[in-house]
Order: structure tokens, then C-alpha cells, then sequence
């Protein structure tokens, strides 16, 4: 979806709240009304009230304490509080509008970024900077750039290192980050992306510019495991190229982690591909230090 889709469904969510919220309340005033005693003692607190107005005497100020007590216990005797005679909206700041004084409101940022998560290929929301357990003061430093990276938009990255040593948790953070702020984001691995790019290859060139649309227009690209994927002839260095050149062209961010060492990844794509990877004017290159996380945890 784009922006405008994106707004559209998700206010399209809050109003479906508000919709639920006021119906409630409707359905709730009916049944009050279906009652003689309900009616009357609401008759007599409007009549109470309006006299009140025009002569506030200390007789009336009580009748209508009077009632108001009356009141609140037909809603009690009903199973009800005074809240249940209005709407509950999702949303209390803008009563599920959306909106607080022209400005998104929260909820309605909440939803657009529920759905961007759904479109991300994004699978753990809970791997975030904030929840990281890393202790290694040199990996700490990395994470910290990478989040700048992320929050500024202004830099794609390259992470290097040992298989285990927490490069996937880093890039999905950076694109939960990301995903958190109204990006667009879409995470492949490395074998994912080369089965697009072949499928790519493969089809028409309506459904071919379809598919290399999707990778170029989305503001932030994660591939994780690059070099694991298979290169097929004519297609991963060409199409890979391709959609990196592009979206440095148009400052799209792009995200890499890899168990390649720059020398493999030099030995394994064609020049052009490590130079987009690897230039330090575009990229942030950065390699995490340790042995595999996933056999130290008890």
C-alpha cells in the first residue's frame, strides 16, 4: 500500500471503533428507555435542572442531588455505572477521530504502523534496541550507530560477522525502528530476495518492473544472509545490482547483513556490488564481535 492507501485503511479502522463505540451506547440508552422507572426519574432531573436555572434555590439543589442518586441506582440496579451512558472509544485523547487539534493522534499512527508491520516480512516485533542483551561493548557501539542510522534515514548498512554473532536481531530492530517512526519496510533474506529477483527474471515485463517496484519504492530494505542464497546465472549480480543502484539513486535505505567477509563478498559478486555495498559516502560498514550467541544461552 502507499501513504494515501495506508491512511485511508487505517482511518478506516478507527472509525469502525468510534462506529462500535457509539452503538454500544445507543444500544444501551435504548434499553434504559424500554424502562417507566428509567424515563421518569431522567423526565423529572431535565425538569429539575432546567427550573434550577432560572431560580437557584437550595430546595431544588437538593431534589436534583435527589434524583441524581435515584439515578445512579437504576444504573446499578441495571448492572451499570454512568460510564456505560457514554460512548467507550478505543481512544480517550481523540474519542476516535484520529485526530487532536489537526494533528494524527497517536492510535491512528498506532494503526499505520500495524499495518506497515504486516506488510514488512517482518516476523519478531519484540526483537527492538530496547530489548537487546547485548553486553559486548564494541557490538553495544554498533547497535547504537545503527539505530542513529535508522532514525536519521540518512545512511544504508553493511553488518559483518560470525554466524550467531547477532546480526539478524541488529537489522530487525533497525527495521522494527523504522516501522515504529511510519517507514515502509520489507524484510528478506537473502534467499527470499534471490527467489524474487528469478522470478523477476523469469516473468513478463509488466509482472518483472511489478517485482523490482516492490524492492526500489520501499523506504527501507533489510537483506539478511547475504551470500547464502544461491547465484544463479544472469540474474543475482545483475537484478541485485539493479535494485541497489536504484535505491541509492533514490536515498531509499538499505540494510545488509552478511557472514561474508568483505574479501568474500568481493570473490563472490562483481565489483559493481561490492563497491554499492561497501562505500563508506553511502554506507555504514560495521562488524560484530563474539562467537555464536544461540549456543551461550541456558
Amino acid at each position: 500500500m502507499n501513504r494515501r492507501q495506508l491512511l485511508i485503511t487505517a482511518q478506516s479502522i478507527i472509525e469502525k471503533y468510534k462506529y462500535d463505540a457509539e452503538r454500544q451506547c445507543d444500544r444501551t440508552i435504548e434499553f434504559l428507555r424500554e424502562h417507566s422507572e428509567w424515563n421518569e426519574c431522567e423526565k423529572s432531573l431535565r425538569l429539575a435542572q432546567v427550573e434550577y436555572a432560572s431560580n437557584k434555590t437550595s430546595e431544588l439543589k437538593r431534589k436534583i442531588d435527589m434524583l441524581k442518586i435515584s439515578r445512579l441506582q437504576l444504573l446499578k440496579k441495571y448492572g451499570m455505572t454512568e460510564e456505560s451512558l457514554r460512548p467507550n472509544y478505543h481512544c480517550r485523547f481523540c474519542e476516535d477521530t484520529g485526530y487532536v487539534n489537526n494533528a494524527i493522534c497517536g492510535c491512528l499512527q498506532n494503526e499505520i504502523c500495524k499495518l506497515l508491520s504486516s506488510e514488512s516480512n517482518v516476523t519478531d516485533a519484540s526483537r527492538t534496541f530496547e530489548n537487546s542483551t547485548e553486553t559486548n561493548p564494541h557490538n553495544e557501539a554498533v547497535y547504537k550507530k545503527a539505530r542513529e542510522i535508522t532514525l536519521n534515514g540518512d545512511k544504508n548498512m553493511l553488518v559483518v560477522g560470525n554466524t550467531g554473532s547477532g546480526k539478524t536481531y541488529l537489522v530487525t530492530a533497525c527495521a522494527n525502528l523504522g516501522i515504529s517512526l511510519g517507514k515502509s519496510a520489507l524484510f528478506l533474506t537473502a534467499y527470499s530476495l534471490n527467489s524474487m529477483l528469478l522470478e523477476a527474471h523469469l516473468s513478463d515485463a509488466r509482472t518483472c518492473q511489478s517485482v523490482l517496484d516492490t524492492l526500489t519504492d520501499v523506504e527501507l530494505l533489510v537483506i539478511d544472509d547475504l551470500g547464502t542464497e544461491i547465484v544463479y546465472k544472469n540474474v543475482t549480480a545483475e537484478y541485485l545490482f539493479a535494485v541497489l543502484n536504484e535505491r541509492i539513486a533514490r536515498r531509499k535505505q538499505t540494510l545488509v547483513s552478511t557472514n561474508l567477509s568483505l574479501q568474500d563478498i568481493r570473490d563472490r559478486y562483481d565489483e559493481r556490488i561490492f563497491s554499492r555495498l561497501v562505500d563508506q559516502n553511502t554506507t555504514f560498514v560495521a562488524k560484530l564481535e563474539g562467537k555464536d550467541k544461540r549456543f551461550n544461552k541456558k
